[in-house]
C-alpha cells in the first residue's frame, strides 16, 4: 500500500532522510501502487486537499500521515475516511498541537493516542483527558516523554523519549529497503 505524508511545514525529518527516499506528489496527485510519498501543501490548498481526500476514500488502500490535523479541511471527505477508513484500508496517522481544534472522530475512531503534556490551554488538556480513558495526563513528564493510550486494551502507558531526528533518519536510511521508499 502507498503512504502519503501531507507535509504542511517542510518536515525536518523527511529532509534528513533525503528527498530521494520520498518522491513528491503534486497537490492532489494520487500515489503509485506502493511506496512512501510526500505531498507538500499549504493551508490555501484546502479545496485541492478536500478533493484528493475524496479520491483516496473512493480508491482505498492508501495510508495517510498528517503532521498537523487542524489544517485538514473540516468537510466531508476526511470525516468519511475517519469513520470508514479501517474497512477501506485507509489508515491515518495524525498529529496536532491543538486537540481542541480537531474533529471528535480523530479521537473516537482512533485505536491509539499519544499525548505530550502539559499544554497551556485547559480545553486541550480536557479534550486529551476525555479521550485517554479519563486518565490523569496532566502530570509533568520529563522532556519528550509522552502518554500512550491503547483503546483496544484501554490501557495508559508512559513512554520515554525516542531518539532525535538525526538518529531516526539514519536508521531509516540504513534499515528500510529502498524498494519500500520508491515503490
Amino acid at each position: 500500500r502507498p503512504w502519503v505524508a501531507l507535509d504542511f511545514k517542510d518536515e525536518e525529518l523527511w529532509d534528513k532522510v533525503g528527498d530521494h527516499a520520498m518522491p513528491y506528489l503534486k497537490p492532489g496527485q494520487m500515489p503509485g501502487k506502493r511506496g512512501l510519498y510526500r505531498m507538500r501543501l499549504r493551508s490555501r490548498d484546502e479545496d485541492v486537499l478536500e478533493d484528493w481526500l475524496a479520491k483516496v476514500w473512493k480508491k482505498g488502500n492508501i495510508g495517510i500521515f498528517a503532521d498537523e490535523l487542524t489544517l485538514i479541511p473540516k468537510r466531508g471527505a476526511f470525516q468519511d475516511i475517519l469513520r470508514q477508513g479501517r474497512s477501506l484500508r485507509i489508515p491515518v496517522i495524525g498529529c496536532t498541537q491543538r486537540p481542541f481544534d480537531c474533529d471528535t472522530e480523530v479521537f473516537t475512531e482512533s485505536q491509539f493516542r499519544v499525548f505530550f503534556p502539559p499544554m497551556d490551554r485547559r480545553e486541550d488538556l480536557k479534550r486529551a483527558q476525555d479521550y485517554m480513558g479519563r486518565a490523569n495526563v496532566s502530570e509533568r513528564l520529563p522532556a519528550h516523554s509522552c502518554y500512550w493510550y491503547d483503546s483496544p486494551k484501554t490501557g495508559l502507558f508512559r513512554l520515554n523519549p525516542c531518539p532525535g531526528p538525526d538518529s531516526i533518519a539514519a536508521a531509516l536510511r540504513a534499515k528500510a529497503p529502498r524498494t519500500l521508499w520508491l515503490g
